[in-house]
């Protein structure tokens, strides 16, 4: 897979100049899972996430899969050797595991809040990659596992100023949104001296409440809510 190849090495710039504060979200992963320890992330990304569970409590097992190269590489280098970062997509995946539980902060699947309506977003390519991706988590889930995913606002245009004089600009391009599924295109830049250092386009694809809720109750999900946290969505299998 080719997402985030090109911007990978501006990532973790962007991460430290307040696009997410990987600390709190993991605090609040923490509220959302209580006791469970057997914890997969779905898109790692760079694996900050990842490290800041490990500072809150190191019994965690964790491990972490994105299907960037480029984003596993550095979390590789970021991460204990004993936490196992897989470069695979999560429709095909097979690890041969159970978990407690799966999140995603930011990654391949994440819950938008627009208006008063809630939205599933996804990195994913079509609804056939989704419903196989959400199925496998199912299978990497022990009954009663839960899946835990990130609440966010709407996509909308900005700008952030980064170390060393970079500015971080995203662009939203919409397209035709009055369908159950549809999707966007976000451009993020890089820049200094008005020179573009780094720059990638992703399409994102998202689900109205009717189509995400039925997709995943067919698959053995039960919505519970943003539990003991506002920053996550959970799901019960």
């Amino acid at each position: 897979m080719g997402y985030y190849q090109e911007i990978a090495e501006y990532y973790d710039l962007l991460m430290d100049g307040g696009y997410y504060d990987h600390r709190m979200l993991a605090l609040a992963v923490q509220s959302a899972i209580g006791p469970r320890k057997r914890l997969l992330e779905v898109g790692v990304g760079t694996g900050r996430l990842i490290q800041e569970l490990l500072k809150i409590d190191s019994t965690y097992d964790l491990t972490g899969i994105d299907f960037s190269q480029a984003m596993v590489k550095i979390a590789k280098q970021r991460l204990p050797g004993y936490v196992p970062i897989i470069e695979c997509d999560v429709a095909t995946i097979h690890l041969n595991q159970k978990f407690d539980a799966v999140v995603s902060s930011g990654g391949t699947w994440v819950i938008v809040q627009q208006d008063d309506e809630l939205l599933l977003g996804t990195h994913l390519f079509n609804k056939e990659n989704d419903i196989r991706g959400l199925q496998n988590i199912a299978d990497h889930l022990d009954p009663g596992g839960l899946l835990v995913l990130s609440v966010h606002p709407p996509h909308e245009d900005r700008d952030i100023k980064l170390d060393n004089g970079i500015v971080y600009s995203q662009k939203i391009s919409s397209v035709n949104d009055a369908s159950d599924h549809f999707s966007l295109e976000k451009n993020y830049c890089f820049k200094k001296d008005d020179n573009i250092l780094a720059e990638e386009t992703l399409t994102l694809g998202f689900y109205r409440s009717t189509v995400f809720l039925k997709m995943l109750a067919d698959i053995g999900f039960k919505p519970l809510g943003t539990v003991n946290t506002d920053k996550f969505y959970v799901f019960e299998k």
